[in-house]
């Protein structure tokens, strides 16, 4: 079992990568830029954290290949996790993923969704504060909330994302978690998140069994 401040010092590693990675995706004096890179950045690092919040007890898909991360994990952290940062999360978080994780990693831009009723959500990615104004180049100056769907049009909904607030979200969702472990920690009980933690820092010092092969020099 790994020790609140060997999990202290992980989560302090992680914040440092996600500031390393992500920032230079913000440029901060750049008006624009960022747009799909800062959601795919974070989102991926949402998919580890999600991970160490829900565990892993050795699932394996059909090709036998470790489920150690799932979207199912992410949501999970996106809904329970940051929705203690701002509760929009908890509303809009499985859309927020399934929109701008799987669209920016797989297809370069987010996902747009058609429910069953056939409405269309697409998305729009903005550089700005958590409620302000933003366009799409053809319809200006519409307010909006971070990561609160809006009426578009007649026929299409908007999930508009702030990438400044998504970031600054994610770090102080780091610290939220750690806070969380600390308390069960303390409480002399014992500590589901820390068990969690533990069980997936592990798991990924084992490596995957693979069918490849290669040549080394020398």
């Amino acid at each position: 079992m790994h020790t609140l401040q060997e999990i202290r010092r992980c989560l302090n590693d992680l914040a440092t990568s996600a500031r390393n990675d992500i920032e230079p995706i913000i440029q901060p004096t750049n008006p624009e830029g960022g747009y799909f890179g800062v959601p795919r950045a974070v989102l991926s690092y949402i998919d580890y954290l999600g991970a160490l919040y829900r565990g892993y007890n050795g699932e394996q898909d059909r090709n036998g290949v470790r489920r150690i991360a799932t979207s199912r994990k992410a949501e999970h952290f996106i809904t329970e996790i940051m929705s203690q940062i701002d509760p929009v999360y908890g509303e809009s978080g499985r859309l927020l993923y399934r929109m701008y994780r799987h669209g920016t990693v797989h297809l370069y831009r987010p996902n747009a969704m058609r429910r069953p009723d056939r409405r269309i959500i697409a998305w729009i990615s903005y550089k700005g504060p958590r409620e302000g104004l933003v366009s799409d180049g053809n319809i200006t100056d519409v307010p909006a909330r971070h990561c609160k769907p809006i009426r578009w049009s007649d026929e299409e909904d908007r999930l508009p994302v702030s990438i400044n607030c998504l970031y600054d979200d994610l770090l102080s969702s780091i610290e939220r978690y750690y806070g969380m472990i600390e308390v069960e920690i303390n409480s002399g009980q014992n500590s589901r998140l820390q068990e969690n933690f533990s069980n997936v820092v592990d798991a990924l010092m084992e490596p995957d069994e693979t069918d490849l092969t290669w040549r080394t020099n020398g």
